[in-house]
């Protein structure tokens, strides 16, 4: 009896495991079954499809065939019944569009008058869905509130307490919601020339009760697609990605929800694993989101979010399907009103905090549709690099042939056993001989940053800047450097800090020029170990209260930059750190933050001539004439399939942008080839002297940058990309797609194009081969 129960369990652990085979041990996008010879058709922008053939040989130099002319092939799916479009009462329309609304729901539909395309707040679902998830998708808003400790979610559909009521306006329809937990809001819907817009008014939002609002995500399932489909969702990770859909994939147990322009650094908790009173650990490193927007597209169906007002406190969301067992892939933006993170008082260990008082403000998202071949995230791009021209009023900065772009490290303060050394890395006069050495080798072109060239450095006396550093040579040596770069026909940058600065500076007050957290304490803002991603208490910094770094200090010196004959300034953090005060005194939102740096870039521009700033959040855009190390590449989060270079496609040709410097790359040979994928100028960041100067200082960034060892790495590359960035430059990105798994293709504006292969394997492209590991330009360049 024994030994049958034994081979009873066996039989069904086999069964078991058989059914949960396709789940095992298969990453995102693989597949099971016998090897082949063909790789999976994939859909292209603009032929079609592409068929890539590689053969399953023993060599791996065998070359890859690319069919950019192969027929483009679907799935036969079968039909399933689905609910029916609820969405049936018309309450606006204008020349494009007309807008209808479901009387039970409050969720709204867009039809596309000419196409008759629509538009779904609430999709169509099989019909054995359960009530409750229905109910969770056909709900207009999704809610988030607390009681004081703990936040709940909730949904306007959730329970029979909740009531809505409908008011036809003159622009559409505003649906007044009130839940039970005795909170009260309102979603405004409006048609606009290129799709939706909806507002949540501050004035509408009530909290009668107890509940305290936290959040509210308008449209959650707007333009939602099942794994049956052929599309993605595309959310603004670094340059941008995609969660592709597909019918099976492995369990995920959450979906990606981030902020807008990154965490909130005066709040702990959202960008730390572990928290004690004197010791904190980081989440591991990940992208930022630059760009205020999200997106959808379903066979031949898109639809772009841009996050218009309240996007400085705001997340996108992106879930796929499986997740609370809904079969339905989403994103949406989620409008954050009150944050929360954790204090400690005495021994008690982490209290966890809300804020008081809400984050005023109306909020706003505007959906753009796209249509058959602009439903894709190239057609997105460009709807936003519209948005960004026409509305935004970001005029594009001329980009001058091919310049190569260059941080000249000048000095920092090293602390000794008996006092301090002023460590000099590069000076005023030996930059003059960097520029000589560059142009020996062909690259005049240049365009030169120069870091640490104030009081003590690096890690002097930021947010004062003035007067120069005389160990480097003093004002007068930098007025003579100023000229003679001019001389040449380079630029001439100064790096300034107003946004951290380090806990020994002279020119800062932390009690009075620092922010402060949720305890109301200053709040510290350390370095980290990059290992174990604990917090170094001996390397502390402080972020800097905006209006006042302001007033106090950068318009006190724009004369003094003036002076000294430069060409502008690079600003840094203000493009890749937004962060608020939760000062009582002082309380500033990060909205109120963006707007004081953009009037101080202002400034600087009208006085100095020129600004930058590094990654570029799109606060900025229009207000800089370039951006330093922009986001290249995306967190590689699990659940997402390709990185895509959105960003890239929303801004080249409007403003320059960098990659990463040549001599910090950790890959050297792919990130030079994403670099000429994206159109990503080069960059380096050296100095005169031997790196081994910097031990024992604050540096440890710097492993290799003395500018004699990267000179012929630099001339070499340079003469081989000089005609491809000569003939993009100030060229819109027409087109990218996905070749093969390795094979990618970027179009410009005019013709020239660029195909990188990333494979092992040279790869042959309408006849034309692609050496592996390398890149072939056509129609432009060589």
């Amino acid at each position: 009896m024994f030994k049958q129960r034994k081979w009873l369990i066996a039989a069904a652990m086999l069964i078991i495991v058989g059914g949960l085979y396709p789940y095992l041990g298969l990453a995102e996008g693989e597949s099971q079954g016998e090897e082949t010879e063909a790789a999976a058709v994939v859909d292209t922008a603009d032929s079609g499809a592409v068929d890539a053939v590689a053969a399953n040989t023993d060599s791996a130099s065998e070359p890859v065939v690319i069919d950019t002319e192969a027929a483009d092939t679907e799935d036969v799916v079968a039909a399933v019944p689905l609910t029916p479009i609820t969405a049936m009462t018309k309450v606006s329309e204008n020349d494009k569009y007309e807008l209808y609304i479901d009387e039970k729901t409050g969720n709204v539909r867009v039809v596309e008058k000419a196409t008759q395309q629509q538009w779904l707040g609430s999709p169509q679902v099989p019909k054995t869905t359960m009530p409750n998830n229905k109910k969770f998708m056909d709900s207009p808003a999704h809610v988030k509130y607390t009681m004081g400790a703990d936040t709940t979610s909730t949904y306007t559909l959730k329970d029979k307490e909740n009531k809505f009521k409908i008011e036809k306006t003159d622009y559409g329809a505003k649906v007044s919601f009130h839940l039970k937990e005795e909170i009260s809001f309102a979603l405004e819907y409006r048609l606009t020339e290129n799709g939706l817009e909806v507002t949540i008014p501050n004035d509408s939002i009530k909290e009668e009760g107890q509940a305290r609002l936290l959040s509210i995500e308008p449209l959650p399932f707007w333009n939602a697609a099942s794994g049956d489909e052929q599309g993605a969702l595309f959310i603004p990770d670094g340059s941008g990605a995609l969660i592709t859909y597909k019918k099976e994939h492995p369990q995920f147990f959450a979906g990606y929800s981030e902020m807008i322009y990154g965490d909130d650094d005066a709040y702990v908790a959202p960008s730390h694993t572990d928290m004690e009173a004197d010791y904190e650990r980081a989440l591991p490193f990940k992208e930022k989101i630059a760009l205020p927007v999200f997106g959808n597209y379903r066979n031949g169906v898109g639809s772009l979010g841009i996050v218009t007002e309240g996007q400085y406190d705001a997340k996108i969301n992106a879930t796929p399907s499986g997740i609370r067992a809904i079969p339905m892939y989403r994103t949406s933006t989620e409008f954050i009103y009150r944050k929360q993170d954790v204090i400690f008082i005495g021994t008690s260990g982490q209290i966890p905090f809300f804020q008081g008082e809400r984050i005023p403000g109306d909020r706003k998202v505007r959906f753009v549709t796209l249509e058959g071949q602009d439903a894709n995230y190239v057609g997105l791009a460009k709807a936003y690099r519209n948005y960004l021209t026409t509305e935004q009023n970001v005029q594009p900065v001329e980009q001058s042939g091919y310049p190569l772009s260059i941080k000249l490290y000048g000095g920092l303060i090293r602390d000794d056993i008996l006092g301090s050394t002023f460590i000099k890395m590069t000076t005023f006069e030996q930059a003059k001989s960097i520029i000589d050495a560059y142009a020996a080798k062909g690259m005049t072109n240049l365009e030169l940053t120069f870091e640490g060239w104030s009081d003590e450095g690096m890690y002097g006396d930021q947010p004062d800047h003035f007067p120069v550093e005389k160990k480097l040579g003093g004002s007068k040596e930098l007025k003579e450097l100023a000229a003679y770069a001019k001389q040449k026909g380079i630029k001439l940058y100064l790096e300034a800090n107003y946004a951290r600065a380090y806990s020994e500076s002279d020119g800062m007050s932390k009690s009075k020029d620092a922010i402060r957290g949720m305890d109301k304490q200053v709040k510290e803002d350390p370095n980290y170990f990059i290992s174990e991603r604990w917090n170094k208490d001996f390397e502390m910094f402080y972020l800097m209260k905006p209006e006042r770094v302001v007033d106090k200090h950068v318009m006190k010196e724009l004369d003094d930059y003036a002076s000294l004959g430069i060409d502008g300034v690079q600003l840094s953090y203000w493009g890749d750190n937004l962060y608020s005060d939760l000062d009582p005194r002082t309380i500033t939102q990060r909205e109120q933050t963006a707007s004081t740096w953009v009037s101080a870039i202002d400034a600087i521009r009208g006085k100095v001539g020129a600004t930058g700033v590094d990654y570029g959040f799109a606060y900025t855009l229009g207000h800089v004439n370039k951006i330093n190390n922009a986001p290249l590449d995306s967190s590689h989060f699990i659940y997402l399939d390709e990185t895509v270079p959105f960003y890239q496609i929303a801004i080249h040709g409007l403003i320059p942008y960098t990659s990463s410097p040549i001599n910090l790359r950790d890959d050297a040979q792919v990130e030079k080839l994403r670099a000429l994928e994206y159109g990503a100028l080069p960059s380096l960041e050296l100095t005169y002297e031997k790196t081994s100067k910097l031990q024992r200082t604050l540096e440890t960034r710097l492993f290799s940058s003395q500018y004699t060892s990267w000179i012929d790495n630099a001339s070499s590359e340079y003469a081989a990309t000089a005609s491809y960035y000569e003939s993009i430059a100030n060229k819109a990105i027409t087109n990218h797609e996905k070749l093969s798994e390795d094979v990618f293709r970027t179009i410009y504006d005019g013709g020239t194009q660029i195909i990188v292969n990333y494979g092992n394997a040279d790869a042959i492209v309408g006849g034309v081969t692609v050496p592996a590991l390398g890149y072939t330009v056509r129609n432009g360049g060589q």
